[in-house]
């Protein structure tokens, strides 16, 4: 969930801020530069207004990079009380040694570097702020008077910079004059939080006031975390994959958002002539938005076209693309995940292939999308053919009525001769079911390499995380059947579309606050965390071990290291454990053929207690 950061001066705006519901407090001197700094004794006063309602940063100024003048006004801002200390990095020979002095404080402090997007950022900077205990890392700009962020950096570079940051385990924010248009653009990269000052101010511009209605207009446009103090246990996309809209009145109808001759340089084809170079291709999008007034007057009440030409862009800047159609499918894809849109066409053009454009166009909707959408099947056609309907047989509407299981491929199979068996077990299964892979031997690596280079558990469970996404890749190579997912909505449409979704977990695992950096957290307990997050009933894992009994129960298990120690309390209530050992792999085809899973289930009974208790 993206939070929502106000830069404020003092006591009085951090009042404001506060009881509009922000999400973080940062305290800078806006007349002072891009990262001017408040006096200590403003940073107490306003903590002691808050009182703990909400994490406090501070910025430490538009510092030279001098490692020991960094480090003294950093340990200066610490010391009086703030939950983040912020840092500007500006391009300088000496960055490293100034996040090098910095990290005997980043054991104690968190500390979030500034990149400016202005100011030419260099990403390959994460690892090193990783390494020397940085909290997290954000973009913003240094000269407010010379554009936005996405002035700076275009929206296609965005990915880019949040997954390596996440992969490494540092927090991820994004700042930068951002205005309330920009809120809709930036969301779906799913930030840790968004920063704010100029926008927060009316017309009085930075280094004016803020006002509450100006911070009431920005709030309302960005999803509120759980006011409890941890994350929203609500999960938009997923409900978005169910046609759900928050804020969307029943007794309107749709708008058409359109994007036509959208043309960018794409490297497309399937020809070996195609590849290593680019051709224009043209896009034309029609989206069907739910309305959710028929008096729309700013940007809560309306779906920015600038988030299908990002989605655009970021698709495209991912690299070779073979089909036309897989492009569409993509586009298509990346815009439904916005719980308003309940049905999209997408057509592309490739203009260099003759004398006049050659293509697709697709049509899709959301399942169960309701009203304003026609109820006729969703159909595809491309230039010169008759439009076909698509047919939605009987699998897979059940697939997607029918809650997922969760199977849990432990990584140790890799070393196993029945690897191959249960990897065409699952991928044949009629019961629809999400794989989760173990990190086995990649994840072991983690484990050793953190004894001799002394690195924390954060580095290593982001690092662990990533060891599941290798053994993924060697899942995914065994059956066409089998697709990658990295989000819930991407679960969703394998299901739809009668694959078997194999989850990269770092997009949704890194940025969970739930999930704790432990090795006392293993695969199991991710897997038993995306159960919840399913909704899943079952939850069967594969192990490679016959040393367990129908008399088990969760704790007996753990308590023979058969499940990790953090399992039965990641484990929700309601999701039945199955477990299945070397001797389940020459029936688990026939049994998952069947839609049955197979293996024991295990009682849940002293761990219910536990919870109970």
């Amino acid at each position: 969930m993206t939070r929502m950061l106000a830069s404020v001066t003092g006591v009085d705006e951090a009042g404001i801020a506060l009881s509009s519901g922000v999400d973080i407090i940062d305290l800078k001197d806006p007349k002072a530069g891009a990262l001017g700094a408040v006096s200590t004794q403003t940073i107490r006063r306003t903590i002691s207004l808050i009182a703990g309602r909400a994490p406090v940063s501070a910025v430490c100024g538009d510092l030279p990079m001098e490692p020991e003048t960094i480090r003294a006004k950093a340990e200066e801002i610490a010391a009086a009380g703030v939950d983040y200390v912020k840092i500007g990095l500006f391009p300088s020979a000496n960055v490293s040694a100034c996040a090098a002095a910095l990290a005997p404080l980043g054991a104690r402090t968190k500390l979030i570097a500034v990149l400016f997007a202005d100011l030419a950022p260099d990403f390959e900077l994460l690892p090193m702020l990783a390494k020397h205990r940085f909290h997290g890392a954000m973009v913003d700009t240094a000269n407010k008077a010379n554009g936005r962020l996405l002035d700076h950096l275009p929206p296609e570079r965005i990915p880019g910079f949040i997954d390596r940051a996440k992969s490494l385990g540092l927090m991820v924010g994004l700042s930068g004059s951002l205005e309330a248009p920009d809120i809709p653009r930036l969301l779906p990269f799913a930030p840790d939080f968004l920063g704010f000052r100029g926008a927060l101010c009316g017309h009085s511009g930075r280094v004016g006031s803020i006002s509450a209605e100006a911070v009431a207009q920005i709030r309302e446009l960005i999803p509120e975390a759980s006011r409890a103090g941890g994350a929203s246990s609500i999960d938009y996309r997923l409900l978005a994959a169910r046609g759900y809209s928050p804020g969307t009145d029943p007794t309107l109808g749709t708008d058409k958002i359109f994007v036509r001759d959208f043309v960018l340089p794409v490297q497309i084809g399937a020809y070996s002539f195609e590849h290593g170079h680019t051709q224009k291709v043209r896009f034309d999008v029609t989206a069907d938005v739910l309305q959710v007034t028929d008096h729309p007057e700013d940007m809560r009440h309306v779906f920015s076209y600038d988030i299908i030409m990002d989605g655009i862009r970021t698709i495209v800047a991912r690299g070779h693309i073979q089909l036309s159609e897989a492009l569409a499918e993509q586009v298509a894809t990346y815009i439904l995940e916005n719980p308003r849109v309940v049905r999209v066409t997408v057509r592309v053009e490739k203009l260099e292939l003759g004398p006049g454009g050659v293509g697709v166009e697709i049509e899709r909707k959301r399942q169960s999308a309701g009203r304003g959408v026609a109820s006729g099947p969703a159909g595809r056609k491309d230039q010169g053919a008759a439009s076909r309907p698509r047919q939605e047989g009987p699998e897979v509407i059940r697939r997607a009525i029918v809650k997922p299981s969760v199977v849990k491929l432990g990584g140790s199979t890799a070393d196993a001769a029945d690897m191959a068996d249960w990897i065409a077990a699952l991928a044949g299964s009629k019961l629809p079911i999400v794989i989760v892979p173990g990190g086995g031997r990649f994840a072991d690596q983690v484990r050793e390499t953190q004894i001799y280079m002394d690195f924390s558990d954060i580095a290593a469970h982001a690092m662990a995380i990533l060891a599941m996404e290798q053994f993924a890749q060697v899942i995914l190579d065994h059956d066409e059947r089998l697709a990658p997912a990295r989000s819930l909505e991407e679960m969703l449409c394998a299901l739809d579309a009668g694959k078997v979704p194999v989850w990269l977990p770092s997009s949704l695992a890194l940025p969970a606050p739930d999930i704790p950096a432990s090795w006392d957290v293993t695969s199991d307990s991710l897997a038993a965390w995306l159960a919840g997050k399913l909704g899943a009933n079952a939850l069967l894992l594969i192990k490679q071990t016959g040393a367990f009994f129908g008399s088990d129960t969760i704790d007996s298990l753990a308590a023979r290291g058969i499940v990790d120690a953090g399992f039965a309390a990641m484990l929700p209530d309601g999701v039945d454990v199955h477990l299945a050992g070397p001797k389940n792999a020459a029936d688990a085809g026939a049994l998952l053929a069947a839609g049955n899973l197979p293996g024991i289930r295990i009682a849940a009974g002293i761990r219910s207690a536990r919870k109970a208790g």
